[in-house]
């Protein structure tokens, strides 16, 4: 015996509610931007310390990755303090996709 799911469709005597919501707000992106400011002094350090290796190699790509990190997200702080209104396709489909490997 078979399960049929069924789908009913949505009513359309009902208005849905506008939404009512508030700008996004700045503070929670500035958090961001000062704790990976912080954790890239700390790795900056830990590089100036750490002779060639490994370990140190490793170091060298989370330093990479947080200025990648830091960079969009001090955008994203520029664009929303502007009001610049960002759309859901900010990525070029174009645009072949960066791969590891």
């Amino acid at each position: 015996m078979q399960k049929v799911i069924e789908f009913r469709a949505p009513k359309s005597d009902v208005a849905p509610e506008p939404l009512t919501t508030s700008p996004p707000s700045v503070e929670p992106i500035w958090a961001v931007v000062d704790s990976l400011s912080r954790t890239l002094d700390c790795i900056k350090t830990m590089c100036a310390t750490e002779p060639n290796g490994p370990l140190r190699d490793r170091l060298e790509t989370e330093r990479a990755n947080l200025i990648i990190g830091l960079f969009v997200a001090r955008v994203a702080a520029m664009r929303l303090s502007s009001g610049e209104e960002v759309g859901d396709a900010s990525v070029n489909a174009d645009l072949p996709m960066a791969r590891r490997g």
